[in-house]
């Protein structure tokens, strides 16, 4: 199948980490006029692994393991693409040292209408190398990358065909109408905790 301007695809990022089922949710829109054609799932999620996932893990503890990533064309209710390749967590962590896995790093994605609210995405698997009591104290150069990657269009080609974009709820599949709010940036803000993922508590 092929997707058309203005598309909306979801990405869901299935990790586990310390027993528990992590998860992230992106939301691209598809800018290119001409739409995309069969196939560009695929060429998505390669250009999100090389530009987006490996930044995500250059912050996270190699007992974080990203299980899959599920990309569905939810406009059009049909196209689907799952990439099962296994990619842990680029930080060494010895065993027990690892922080719980309810300790995430923040990172704001702001809006640039006022359609939404902001959005938010944070990672777990945060190394204890990497925490100072209440304070982030890993690399800022990777902080910086990520907070790149994370507002950055997806392109094809070399050509940019995607931009992330924050989706106000609820979301009926397919989807026909949505609003919508594109990232101007991503702007980390620091430790913090995601209750869904304390031990017991599943997603």
């Amino acid at each position: 199948m092929a997707s058309a301007l203005g598309d909306l695809i979801q990405l869901v990022d299935n990790q586990s980490y310390l027993g528990q089922q992590v998860l992230n949710v992106y939301y691209y829109r598809v800018t290119a006029i001409t739409g995309l054609s069969d196939g560009y799932l695929s060429e998505l999620n390669d250009y999100w692994d090389a530009n987006v996932l490996l930044p995500i893990c250059d912050i996270q503890s190699d007992g974080l393991t990203h299980n899959s990533r599920e990309w569905r064309n939810i406009s059009n209710g049909v196209d689907l693409f799952v990439d099962g390749t296994v990619v842990e967590g680029r930080l060494t962590t010895t065993e027990g040292a690892e922080t719980p896995s309810y300790l995430s790093a923040g990172f704001l994605l702001q809006r640039e209408s006022l359609a939404t609210r902001n959005g938010y995405k944070r990672f777990a698997g945060i190394p204890e190398a990497s925490v100072q009591g209440n304070t982030y104290v890993g690399l800022g150069a990777d902080i910086l990358t990520l907070q790149i990657a994370l507002s950055g269009d997806l392109n094809i080609d070399l050509f940019s065909v995607a931009e992330p974009v924050i989706v106000k709820r609820p979301i009926v599949v397919p989807v026909e109408d949505y609003i919508y709010s594109s990232i101007g940036s991503a702007i980390f803000r620091g430790l913090g905790t995601q209750n869904t993922r304390k031990a017991g508590r599943g997603v």
